[in-house]
């Protein structure tokens, strides 16, 4: 492999990220048979889906910290460790952003019964 391939880094520009995020919108929804705001309704913060997107983001977050940035050819390496622990640290903001959107919706769902929560898992 020539020098130029081996040092090429992905990057995607914030457009190209948004049209790559309204595509798989459309893929998910159309794979459930709804449309892209029923879709957004099942995994909103505070449904069983948006909790599970969560803790799904945790998991992945202790592999990149525990598998990766502990291990000997990634700590031995300046730049894979300086890539992995961006890896981390996007995972960690992720988290806690998630957290603080499950929070919201927990603060505006106080007071209110469990069937005007719509917390069932029925799709």
């Amino acid at each position: 492999m020539d020098g130029q391939r081996e040092n090429a880094m992905l990057e995607s520009s914030d457009i190209e990220l948004e049209d790559e995020r309204l595509k798989q919108l459309d893929i998910l929804a159309s794979e459930r048979s709804l449309t892209g705001s029923e879709l957004m309704a099942h995994y909103q913060p505070g449904s069983f889906g948006f909790h599970e997107a969560v803790h799904t983001t945790s998991i992945v977050l202790d592999l990149v910290d525990e598998q990766l940035l502990h291990h000997p050819a990634i700590a031995g390496n300046s730049e894979w460790f300086r890539l992995a622990a961006r890896a981390s640290e996007a995972l960690f903001n992720l988290y806690q952003s998630m957290g603080a959107a499950q929070l919201t919706s927990r603060s505006s769902d106080e007071g209110k019964r469990p069937e005007e929560l719509n917390a069932s898992n029925d799709d």
